[in-house]
């Protein structure tokens, strides 16, 4: 149990009262031998243990009295494990701050167990009314949106817990949460307010996608956290789903296409069920969506690949003359209406052109080659390569992919080659950097740099690498790219701040990604010539890596983006017209909101990141790891059964108190005398 006013448990010694004064009472008098009081005291001797319990009794129901009234006026909390605790006790019920960190991401839409409202409507009201009750005084929010929009501080201060269950920045999202970006802002928000006791809330469903737990930053988190000891303490809620069954739909392919006199869409994805075990053989082969192109609805049949949940080439048929358009797919209302949605744009495709830049002719031929060989016709396809000298050359407003086998532009002479190297990336290009034939290890590019070569003893083979996404993410089939079956002969070492696709057995890393804005830039450790690895005789990975890259760059060049919610500039999408979505989405909010926007003459479709489709969860044993050193206590509260986590029990220790009274009370009656009990019968006798 802990109180609201720990400090009234001082008092608690005053219970002792009544006991001290009747020892003293005891003392106050001298015994004096009296014969009048011993033939008196011998005539009571056969009340004398009824007496003595009588008084005991008395005794025990005034300090009853004191206690529960010293406890009622703690204000003790009761319900949940914020209600027990020794430690809780000690320290009080409430923080003289308090950080909400709150997860909006899509899983958070889920409908909760027995209740009517979303797991995020549900958590968002207990936090608040929980924080009423323990009498929070300075509350901030952290939400999950505004710490990716934000570049400055995105801690909101509220005037009141209240605040909580009417801001939109409460509200839902299709954006993904980054929980550790989320903890070192809420960090960022302690130090730059010199702030004392700190009580962070956390409201999630500990998703794995949202919550990273292999991610570099949980150490650094950890360590800058544990300096503050016990004055920050991590308060983490997780509301429990419902059991109702939940499907989502995605496509992650679409392209126009002439055949004949015809043109057709064509539509390729997949339609997965939540299931604890992943199992998908009960997928139906078939099943109905509903699709709106162009404001047209429609239903559809979707035929699904046996067991897999996948669909693959759906055509619609077009207008001949049609050349652009947009629309959505969506099922029915289920248990997450989150991921019923999926929208989607299309145009002529634009040609997919890669500069491949090395004065090696046998890497270079061999990027070229899986570079401009498509897998689609209907797409045209080339590849340039060119000497580092021919680099002013390139076309970099046509260019999709650059792939660079030679020394990194560094320097001052390299300046305006740099700030076009930038210029495309932020158009959306993609870039990947291959180690120079001599490598200098202090020039570095985008943080990253590259030791000189290593021969490996033995050949290398690839050990993990990042299989649900990105370069070396699974087929549209669900099948793993054949990464383990590559062998380094010869590394480049890489060295910077990056997000490792691939590492060797010997934990090097091989493929890296840098973080930007919107372009993609790579860092791969080795080459495709044969003296290097197995890139180009195993070729599949190398041909899928640079086919995947291509078209990401050649989205920037088209009229139509597809784009992962949270990932495009919020002031950008700001001043975007909304063409399909929810209607009552705030403008700001249209980089979290899935729907189809028009960017001028450019249409965007924005919709959740794939790997909000994933369905794992932290286990406890996880979190606790992430919290190593950190003061935290987990909230697992099922929703529907109260909206506060905790409740104040002084009501209870007042009605105790009432009761000790009336006891008391009734043991303090003058005792009927047996004379008037069993009045004498008869008359006197002369």
């Amino acid at each position: 149990m802990s109180f609201l006013q720990p400090w009234m448990l001082f008092a608690l010694p005053i219970a002792l009262l009544p006991i001290i004064i009747h020892l003293i009472n005891q003392r106050r008098y001298q015994t004096t031998q009296w014969a009048a009081m011993m033939f008196l005291l011998a005539a009571n001797r056969m009340n004398r243990g009824y007496a003595r319990i009588r008084q005991w009794a008395i005794l025990a129901l005034r300090t009853l009295v004191l206690l529960a009234l010293i406890i009622a006026i703690g204000r003790p909390l009761a319900s949940g494990s914020l209600g027990g605790g020794l430690v809780g006790s000690l320290s009080g019920g409430s923080s003289a701050n308090t950080i909400v960190l709150l997860d909006r991401s899509p899983s958070m839409n889920a409908n909760a167990a027995g209740d009517s409202r979303t797991k995020l409507e549900a958590g968002v009201a207990q936090i608040a009314e929980t924080l009423q009750t323990l009498g929070a005084g300075r509350v901030l929010l952290i939400d999950s949106n505004t710490v990716t929009a934000s570049d400055s501080s995105p801690a909101r201060e509220l005037a009141s817990p209240e605040e909580l269950l009417d801001l939109p920045q409460t509200g839902p999202s299709d954006a993904s949460a980054d929980i550790p970006a989320m903890m070192l802002a809420a960090l960022d928000t302690i130090q730059a307010n010199s702030m004392g006791q700190t009580d962070v809330w956390i409201c999630s469903d500990a998703r794995e996608h949202d919550w990273q737990s292999r991610d570099g930053r949980w150490p650094t988190l950890r360590e800058a956290l544990a300096q503050f000891g016990r004055r920050v303490r991590f308060r983490l809620l997780t509301v429990a789903g419902t059991d109702q069954p939940n499907r989502s739909i995605r496509i992650d392919d679409i392209a126009l296409r002439t055949e004949g006199d015809e043109r057709v869409l064509t539509l390729s994805g997949k339609l997965q069920s939540d299931s604890e075990d992943g199992d998908t053989s009960n997928t139906p082969a078939n099943t109905s969506i509903r699709m709106d192109l162009d404001g047209a609805e429609s239903i559809v049949e979707l035929p699904l690949d046996s067991g897999s949940g996948e669909f693959t080439d759906l055509r619609v048929p077009l207008d001949r003359e049609q050349e652009r358009g947009l629309g959505h797919v969506s099922l029915p209302a289920d248990g997450n209406n989150a991921d019923n949605t999926y929208y989607f744009v299309f145009d002529q495709p634009p040609p997919r052109k890669t500069v491949v830049v090395s004065s090696n002719e046998d890497v270079a031929n061999v990027l070229r080659l899986a570079a401009e060989i498509t897998p689609d016709p209907n797409i045209d396809a080339s590849a340039e390569v060119l000497l580092p000298a021919e680099v002013p050359s390139i076309a970099w407003d046509e260019t999709a992919l650059l792939l660079w086998q030679a020394p990194l532009p560094v320097g001052a002479s390299n300046a305006e080659l740099r700030k076009r190297l930038e210029s495309f990336l932020d158009r959306g290009g993609r870039v990947i950097f291959f180690p120079p034939d001599n490598p200098k290890p202090k020039a570095e590019l985008f943080g990253v740099s590259y030791s000189p070569w290593t021969d490996l003893k033995d050949d290398v083979s690839i050990a993990t690498w990042r299989g649900e996404a990105d370069l070396l993410g699974k087929t549209l089939a669900g099948a793993s790219l054949p990464v383990g079956k590559l062998k380094v002969h010869r590394l480049a070492a890489l060295s910077g701040e990056t997000t490792p696709l691939a590492k060797l057995s010997n934990d090097e890393p091989v493929l890296v990604r840098v973080p930007t804005p919107r372009g993609g830039v790579y860092f791969c450790g080795t080459t495709p010539a044969a003296k290097d690895s197995t890139l180009s005789s195993d070729g599949v990975v190398l041909y899928v890596m640079i086919q995947r890259a291509l078209v990401d760059g050649a989205a920037s060049l088209a009229n139509t983006g597809r784009l992962d919610a949270g990932t495009v500039d919020a002031e950008l999408a700001a001043n975007w017209k909304r063409l399909q979505g929810p209607d009552k989405s705030l403008s700001t909010e249209h980089a979290f909101t899935a729907g189809v926007y028009a960017d001028g003459d450019r249409y965007n479709a924005i919709n959740r990141s794939a790997g909000e489709d994933a369905t794992d969860t932290l286990k406890e044993s996880q979190i606790d790891d992430l919290f190593q050193g950190l003061v935290l206590e987990r909230v697992n509260q099922t929703a529907g059964e109260s909206n506060s986590l905790v409740d104040e029990v002084w009501r209870a220790f007042l009605i105790l108190m009432l009761i000790a009274m009336i006891g008391e009370a009734i043991l303090c009656l003058p005792r009927q005398s047996a004379q008037a009990a069993s009045p004498s019968v008869g008359g006197a006798t002369a």
